[in-house]
């Protein structure tokens, strides 16, 4: 039976966080865990999702002194849900839902059916486009691709995969060059060395939208986060490539600098 720990990040969404958390709940699937941060952002957030949490005590929600951004409020969390090697991390943003109640259902079939180590997928969005359509039906990666920093990126949420092989990334690949965990960026910095260390064969692309993206939420533009975001980009292309992995191999592993 598939295990879940669901990783859950918030900036300013006291609009959005309890239907996220409601979307979590309805799903038919019973074996998960849902771990939310609230970064501080001046708003009801984490009020909001307290009370939405209810009591349910598969849900728990904590805030930060200070803002401190994805990356590292996910690398925190994977470490504070004491996750086992064979439990799927799935990461969520708390503006954003599942889109019905098998969304759980649905990935767990991929890891079962298909004894992948990663997927990804497809959204849906809450907003219809200029076309009349509500984009995020993203395609799969071509087979056997290889050069997956050099490609088109294609590993698009829901994002998920397996905790042991999330240990096989280095700490300091999850950083800037100055050492902090990344504010921007963080699902390529994730995803990119994933893919290279599982290659198509084991990586399943969810065809199904098993999330909204909620394009109605709107934040001020931040022109440093802008810039940090051209400079990561940098970083990925020019980070040394992960060695693929062929055989499923367990890492003896410490906990990170961010929950050390």
């Amino acid at each position: 039976m598939t295990s879940f720990k669901i990783i859950i990040n918030c900036g300013p969404c006291e609009r959005f966080v309890g239907k996220c958390l409601a979307s979590v709940q309805m799903q038919s699937m019973e074996h998960w865990q849902a771990y939310v941060t609230v970064d501080p952002c001046g708003d009801n957030t984490y009020e909001n999702a307290s009370r939405a949490a209810g009591g349910d005590s598969r849900i728990h929600v904590s805030r930060n002194e200070t803002r401190l951004y994805s990356m590292c409020n996910l690398v925190r969390a994977i470490e504070r849900s004491d996750a086992a090697s064979e439990d799927v991390i799935i990461s969520l943003d708390g503006d954003d839902w599942f889109s019905d109640q098998h969304a759980l259902r649905q990935i767990a079939s991929a890891y079962e059916e298909t004894d992948c180590w990663i997927t990804y997928g497809s959204w849906l969005s809450n907003v219809v486009g200029p076309s009349n359509r509500r984009d995020g039906l993203w395609p799969a990666y071509p087979e056997a691709t290889s050069d997956f920093r050099g490609h088109r990126f294609l590993g698009t949420a829901v994002r998920t995969w397996k905790r042991w092989i999330w240990d096989y990334l280095a700490d300091s690949d999850l950083r800037s060059d100055s050492g902090e965990y990344v504010r921007v960026s963080e699902d390529q910095m994730i995803m990119i060395p994933l893919l290279e260390l599982c290659g198509t064969s084991r990586a399943k692309h969810i065809a199904a939208p098993i999330m909204v993206y909620n394009k109605t939420a709107q934040y001020p533009i931040d022109e440093s986060i802008m810039s940090e975001g051209l400079r990561n980009g940098h970083l990925i292309d020019t980070r040394a490539r992960y060695p693929r992995i062929t055989t499923k191999q367990y890492k003896e592993t410490k906990a990170r600098e961010a929950f050390a």
